[in-house]
């Protein structure tokens, strides 16, 4: 018997792909590549966005960018956490 709902990891690869057309607009290489940041960050917690299984895919998609955003962050510059 098939499967009736995708996996997250199709759900996010089929995200990815409607994004296309607003990567193919981006104009410079600085914008192409930041994208692409963007793209791996929410490929990275694959794994645990699944783990969750938030019926909401945006959420999953922007909690994992971010949080790969902020591990890059940290790696490039200020070593102490921010204050409550």
């Amino acid at each position: 018997m098939g499967r009736t709902a995708p996996t997250y990891r199709q759900a996010l690869e089929e995200r990815m792909r409607r994004w296309d057309a607003f990567a193919r607009l981006l104009t410079t290489p600085e914008e192409r590549a930041a994208f692409e940041l963007v793209r791996t960050g929410a490929r990275r917690y694959a794994a645990q966005a699944t783990y969750v299984g938030s019926p909401d895919l945006l959420e999953s998609i922007l909690l994992s960018v971010l949080t790969d955003l902020a591990v890059r962050l940290r790696a490039e510059g200020d070593p102490k956490p921010a204050r409550p």
